[in-house]
């Protein structure tokens, strides 16, 4: 029994210590752990994982210790791919100041910067085409609530009010674009059409009074070679202009419906206000058509 009870002991003892020994054989020095999970990072940028260089890098400023410059250089490229523009200018410039111009990824970091600048003055205009919609859509809402008939009409005339086209057709197809451009459908948390495969749409109405909706399916970088481009056809006569749209959570995403069979039509980033603007635009465009 005294020996069962002095191997069950040292059977404990032997493994503790082999663990200790292992746990120790494991424990890297902050310094030297900095530089294994900068260069992992930099490993998996290298293969467009920037989820997983992500993952690395967090934990590389939380060992207490100054980082190297490259690590602002990695991680700046990440938030720059992930869209958060500002941060990624504060991690590339720290990077730059903190080196010279013989520094390996000076010419790139400036470059990027650019990118970052021109993103920055894209996202500023984007913002404001949406915020411009919203008003549209707001002021049309007012205008009708104080109407007593005919709401399309009004609605037709602030739209050519906006675009001056050659007609009212050529109107509602411009503002049509202009929303599909603006609010283009991006699957997953990166929200960047220059970065992330995306879906666009252009619209466009043919002299024997079809709607023609091209479809282009966007794939970027490696797979770029694969985008794919498909036109569809709408004949507007005897067609009910009553076009109508959903949204939904769990795409992130709203479409607007084939006024035809009901299917999905038209995908774009969720916005209830601009699905029900562009669902408002179509029906609008197949009534001026039937118009003639």
């Amino acid at each position: 029994m005294k020996q069962l009870l002095f191997s069950t002991i040292l059977s404990v003892i032997l493994s503790f210590n082999l663990s200790t020994i292992s746990s120790n054989a494991w424990a890297l020095a902050p310094d030297i752990e900095a530089d294994r999970l900068v260069l992992a990072g930099k490993s998996k940028i290298a293969a467009k994982d920037f989820a997983a260089a992500r993952a690395y890098l967090d934990r590389v400023e939380p060992l207490g210790i100054k980082p190297s410059n490259e690590f602002h250089w990695l991680l700046g490229q990440v938030l720059f791919h992930e869209g958060q523009y500002h941060d990624a200018k504060t991690r590339i410039e720290r990077y730059v100041e903190n080196g010279d111009k013989t520094s390996e990824y000076y010419e790139s970091a400036l470059l990027m910067l650019t990118d970052i600048e021109t993103q920055l003055a894209d996202s500023k205009a984007l913002v404001a085409t949406k915020e411009k919609t919203r008003e549209f859509a707001k002021q049309w809402e007012e205008k009708v609530s104080l109407s007593d008939s005919k709401p399309g009409d009004a609605f037709d005339a602030k739209v050519n009010a906006l675009y001056l086209g050659e007609n009212l057709t050529a109107s509602l197809v411009s503002h049509i674009n202009d929303l599909l451009r603006s609010f283009v459908f991006i699957e997953g948390k990166v929200k960047n059409t220059n970065i992330a495969d995306h879906v666009q749409y252009a619209v466009s109405v043919s002299s024997s009074g079809d709607i023609l909706t091209t479809k282009k399916d966007v794939k970027v970088g490696k797979n770029k070679a694969a985008s794919s481009i498909n036109v569809s056809r709408l004949n507007a006569f005897g067609v009910n202009p009553i076009v109508t749209y959903r949204c939904s959570k769990v795409t992130d995403s709203c479409t607007v419906l084939n006024p035809v069979d009901g299917v999905g039509w038209i995908q774009v980033a969720k916005d209830d206000a601009v699905a029900k603007e562009l669902a408002k635009a179509f029906g609008r465009l197949i009534k001026s058509i039937q118009r003639g």
